[in-house]
């Protein structure tokens, strides 16, 4: 499901393009870090004992060398508008955001994420307005994490789905929708990424529900924004029966990663 509008072809700057379906690519490794997508980052961590694969590795090695700096100018150069122009003149339509919890909340004690920051999503935000993008605002690192793998910021073995705060990243999508309501561009919210398949279906749909209620009591109607609900090494079936039975949203969507 996706959603509706019309394609009017346009490269005004006041118009925001809305094929259906998105057609158009993820801005990985700007607000999110992992290997693959930053790898300036990680590249002095690469080889060696203690191989750094995961934001929060990559976070308490920059402390430890005093070069939390190094991670701020990567934000402020990694994506630019020049680039949100170059993916609308290639004739795309959709830019998807990753980013983890604490560039909305700051981290949580303890952790050693750098955040709040903020300023990033709106500057992608105004870009994708001012070329005439949608945007998808992605939690793609929840609080505790929703898996044991590098792309939730954490890499952590001893993960278990307990960990995961669910109550917390309802406050991070929360305080997401109020800044950004009633913006044009904003066609999208994606609650999570990849949850693990050790979460009960029943606990995911739980805080499924709670998310879609959460987008759209803070301003995102059915009619101008979709919900993103990740489905990931689970039965797609056995989701959809399970969700139907709790929620009949008008605008929500699944979205699937196939490796």
């Amino acid at each position: 499901m996706c959603m509706e509008g019309t394609m009017e072809g346009t490269m005004e700057a006041s118009r925001i393009a809305q094929p259906c379906p998105w057609n158009g690519v993820n801005l990985g490794g700007w607000l999110i870090l992992e290997p693959g997508t930053a790898g300036e980052l990680f590249a002095p961590y690469k080889h060696g004992h203690g191989e750094v694969s995961c934001e929060w590795e990559l976070m308490k090695r920059l402390r430890a060398d005093n070069a939390v700096d190094r991670l701020w100018k990567h934000r402020d150069s990694y994506i630019t508008r020049e680039g949100f122009q170059l993916i609308r003149d290639r004739g795309l339509n959709a830019v998807r955001l990753p980013l983890g919890y604490w560039t909305v909340l700051g981290p949580a004690p303890g952790e050693p994420y750098e955040g709040p920051a903020l300023e990033y999503v709106d500057r992608a935000v105004a870009w994708a307005e001012e070329v005439g993008l949608q945007i998808i605002l992605d939690l793609h690192g929840c609080p505790g994490g929703e898996s044991a793998d590098p792309p939730c910021g954490h890499q952590d073995r001893s993960w278990s789905w307990q960990r995961w705060r669910f109550n917390e990243s309802l406050d991070a999508l929360k305080a997401l929708c109020l800044r950004y309501r009633g913006r044009k561009a904003v066609t999208g919210v994606e609650v999570c990424n990849e949850p693990s398949h050790t979460v009960p279906l029943g606990v995911l749909c739980t805080y499924y529900f709670a998310a879609v209620n959460v987008v759209r009591s803070s301003g995102m109607s059915a009619d101008e924004v979709a919900v993103i609900l990740p489905v990931f090494q689970r039965s797609a079936a056995e989701f959809a029966d399970a969700w139907n039975k709790m929620c009949q949203d008008s605008n929500v969507c699944f979205d699937f990663h196939y490796y």
